[in-house]
C-alpha cells in the first residue's frame, strides 16, 4: 500500500474510531434492515452487505434487489475496492488498457488502482471489465490492497493454488479471509459472487483495521425472541451461535419475564452473562430451562423451575419465593448454589439435584430438603437454620447453627459441628468422621446413624457431648480426644463394635531436638516408624506427610500440628505409650485409613480428624 494511499485509508479508519469511542448506548451495526428486499437478516452475508451498502460503497439494483448469488465483474470489483480504500478516482493517469476507455464507466476507479499497484490487467494489455472476477484475482487484488502477508506460505492445505497466486492466497488463509472451498480445494478459478465479495473486503478490512465496536453490557427484560434476534428497547440484535441454545422454542415459558443481563458487540449477543428467571410452573407443569450455553450465574425466583444442561462459571441463586420445588439436572455449577432465606419461613422447599456437579451449597433456608444423586462438595448449614432434611452424600458439612434437627438419607465423609449447637441427628446413614468443635456442642444420635470416627473436645466426656450415648454407643467406631465417662482414659470405641487395636509402628531412626531448626531439620528427615523427641519446649508448626512418632517428652509444643497421609493405611500411634506432652495450637490430621491413637496426648486448640 503506498504512502498516499495507505494514509487516506489510515484517516478513513481514525474517523470511524473516533466516532465509535464516543458511543455510549448500545448501537449495533445490523440494528435496522437491509435495503435489499432479496437480502434478508437471515442471509449469511447480510452483515458485510449491509456494512458495505451503509457507506455509500456498494449499491443494488433498481428493482431493490442486490442479487447477492450473482457474480461479480472486474470492473465492479475495481470500483468497490476503490471506494473502501478512498482512492482519487478524478485525478488519474491513463493505465491505457485497450478495452478501457477514459470515459468508461469505471474507468476511474480502475485507473486509481492500477497507479497503486493493486491490479494488472492481461498480457495483450486489455483489463476485461466485464468478464467475471475468479478467486486467485480476488486473492491478489485484496492482499495488494489491504497489504496482507502470511509468515508461513507452506502451511496452506490447498492442494490446487498456482504458484503465481499462492502469496497471497496464503495471506487471506492466515488472516481468516478465506477458507477455501473444501478442506484441500482453493478452486481458484471459481467466480466469486457479489456477496461473496462482500464478505471478503470486510473481513480484510478487519483484519487491517481490528477496531471495532467495543463490547457492552445490556440488561434487559425478555419479551419476544425469534430463533437468531431479539429486539430489546426497539433495537433489534442477532444471536451469536454460543447462546442461540438459550433462545429456543422450549425455553420461551421459562424466559417469560426472565432479566438478563448479556454482552453485545456490533449488534450481536455474543454472551449471556447472567440469567433471572422469574416464570413458575404450576402443580401440575413444571417450567424447564434446557440450554447447553455457559453462564456467569443463574438466579431462580420462582417455584417449580427445572434447570437442565447449563454450565456455570460463578453462583446458582434460590430465592425466597422458591416455595416448592427446584430442580438442577445434568448441570455444572462452579460456584456455589445458595439458598436464600425466605420471608415467610414457613415453606419446606425441595432441592433435587440430579447428574450434576456442582460447588458448596450454602443453606440459608430453614426447613429445606436437598436430595442428591452425586456427591455435593460442601453442604454449609448456615446459623439460622434449626431443620434440614438431607438425602444424598457429601464430602463436607459444616453446621453453624445453634439448634438443629437434621433428617434424611446420608453419606457424609465429614460432619464438622463449628460451634455450640444443640443437634439432633435424626437421619440414618453413615459419616466417616464427626467432628465437634465446641465442648458445650450437645448431641442426641438416632438409631440409624452410624459413625466411624468421633472426635471430641479435649478434656470433654463423650456422654457429655453426645447425650444419649449409652443407648448409641455401638453405631460409634472409634473416639478421639477427650475421654470415657467412667476412666478419664482416652475411648477406643463404643458399644459392641470396638476398634482395632491401635499399635506404634516400629521405630527405626531417633532425632533429638531442642528447638525449632532442630525440629524442621528432623522432619525432613523423618521417615515413617522414625521418632523425634523433645529435649526441650520447642515453639513451631510441624506438618507431617508420614507416620512419623513425636514423643513430647512432658513438653509442650507451641504450635500447630498438622498430618496428612491420605494414602497410608494400618495402625498409629502419634506418642509412645509411656510419654505426655501438650500441643498448644491445633492438631488436624487427615489420615481416612489409618487408626489412630493420641494417648497421653493433650491438645488445648481443636482437633480435626478428616
Amino acid at each position: 500500500m503506498s504512502k498516499s494511499r495507505k494514509s487516506k485509508y489510515l484517516k478513513a479508519i481514525t474517523a470511524m474510531a473516533l466516532t465509535a469511542s464516543t458511543v455510549v448506548v448500545v448501537a449495533p451495526i445490523a440494528s435496522e434492515a437491509s435495503s435489499f428486499k432479496d437480502v434478508q437478516r437471515t442471509h449469511q452475508f447480510y452483515d458485510e452487505i449491509k456494512n458495505l451498502n451503509d457507506r455509500g460503497i456498494i449499491n443494488g439494483f433498481q428493482d431493490g434487489t442486490f442479487k447477492p448469488e450473482q457474480n461479480l465483474t472486474r470492473g465492479q470489483a475495481a470500483k468497490i475496492i476503490a471506494g473502501v480504500l478512498g482512492l482519487d478516482t478524478s485525478n488519474v493517469n491513463n493505465p491505457n488498457f485497450k478495452d478501457i476507455s477514459t470515459s468508461h464507466l469505471y474507468f476511474g476507479a480502475i485507473a486509481a488502482l492500477k497507479h497503486e499497484g493493486i491490479i494488472d490487467g492481461y498480457e495483450d494489455g486489455t483489463f476485461r471489465q466485464d468478464e467475471f472476477i475468479q478467486r486467485n484475482h480476488v486473492a491478489k487484488i485484496l492482499a495488494n490492497a489491504f497489504n496482507l502477508k502470511a509468515s508461513n506460505t507452506n502451511s496452506l492445505p490447498f492442494t490446487d493454488v498456482r504458484a503465481d497466486y499462492k502469496d497471497a492466497i496464503a495471506a487471506l488463509y492466515e488472516n481468516n479471509v478465506t477458507t477455501g472451498k473444501t478442506a484441500t480445494l482453493f478452486d481458484g478459478s471459481s467466480n466469486v459472487t457479489r456477496g461473496q465479495m462482500a464478505a471478503f473486503i470486510t473481513r480484510s478490512e478487519a483484519v487491517s483495521n481490528p477496531t471495532t465496536q467495543p463490547s457492552q453490557s445490556v440488561t434487559f427484560k425478555v419479551e419476544e425472541y425469534t430463533a437468531n434476534e431479539i429486539a430489546i428497547n426497539g433495537t433489534t440484535y442477532l444471536f451469536d451461535d454460543s447462546v442461540k441454545s438459550i433462545f429456543t422454542t422450549e425455553n420461551k415459558t421459562a424466559l417469560t419475564g426472565a432479566k438478563i443481563t448479556a454482552t453485545i458487540k456490533n449488534g450481536v449477543i455474543t454472551k449471556v452473562n447472567n440469567v433471572d428467571l422469574n416464570n413458575a410452573g404450576s402443580a401440575e407443569m413444571g417450567v424447564v430451562f434446557n440450554t447447553n450455553a455457559t453462564l456467569d450465574s443463574i438466579t431462580i425466583n420462582a417455584d417449580g423451575v427445572t434447570v437442565k444442561n447449563v454450565s456455570v462459571t460463578g453462583n446458582a441463586i434460590i430465592n425466597s419465593n422458591v416455595k416448592t420445588k427446584i430442580e438442577f439436572d445434568g448441570v455444572a455449577i462452579t460456584g456455589d448454589i445458595i439458598i436464600a432465606d425466605a420471608i415467610d419461613g414457613q415453606s419446606t422447599p425441595v432441592l433435587k439435584i440430579k447428574n450434576s456437579k456442582t460447588g458448596k451449597v450454602q443453606v440459608k433456608r430453614n426447613n429445606m430438603s436437598i436430595v442428591s444423586d452425586t456427591v455435593i462438595p460442601e453442604i454449609i448449614i448456615t446459623a439460622t437454620i434449626s431443620a434440614i432434611n438431607i438425602d444424598g452424600a457429601a464430602t463436607k458439612v459444616t453446621i453453624e447453627s445453634t439448634k438443629l434437627n437434621m433428617t434424611g438419607n446420608v453419606k457424609f465423609e465429614r460432619l464438622i459441628v463449628s460451634t455450640a449447637v444443640e443437634l439432633a441427628l435424626n437421619a440414618v446413614g453413615l459419616v466417616n468422621y464427626l467432628t465437634v468443635l465446641s465442648p458445650d456442642t450437645r448431641i442426641t444420635i438416632g438409631t440409624g446413624l452410624l459413625i466411624n470416627d468421633l472426635s471430641i473436645p479435649a478434656g470433654s466426656t463423650v456422654s457429655k457431648i453426645i447425650v444419649n450415648y449409652a443407648s448409641v454407643a455401638s453405631q460409634i467406631k472409634a473416639i478421639i480426644g477427650g475421654s470415657t465417662p467412667s476412666t478419664g482414659v482416652p475411648n477406643t470405641g463404643g458399644g459392641n463394635v470396638a476398634p482395632d487395636p491401635v499399635i506404634p509402628p516400629e521405630k527405626v531412626n531417633e532425632y533429638n531436638v531442642k528447638n525449632a531448626e532442630e525440629l524442621t531439620q528432623a522432619i525432613k528427615k523423618a521417615k515413617a516408624g522414625d521418632l523425634i523427641k523433645l529435649t526441650a519446649p520447642v515453639t513451631a508448626d510441624v506438618a507431617l506427610t508420614d507416620l512419623v512418632m513425636i514423643d513430647l517428652n512432658g513438653h509442650t509444643l507451641k504450635g500447630n500440628v498438622t498430618i496428612t497421609v491420605p494414602t497410608a493405611s494400618g495402625k498409629y500411634s502419634l506418642m509412645p505409650s509411656d510419654s505426655t506432652g501438650t500441643i498448644s495450637g491445633d492438631l488436624i490430621i487427615y489420615a481416612p485409613k489409618v487408626n489412630i491413637s493420641l494417648d497421653g496426648l493433650t491438645v488445648e486448640g481443636n482437633t480435626i480428624i478428616e
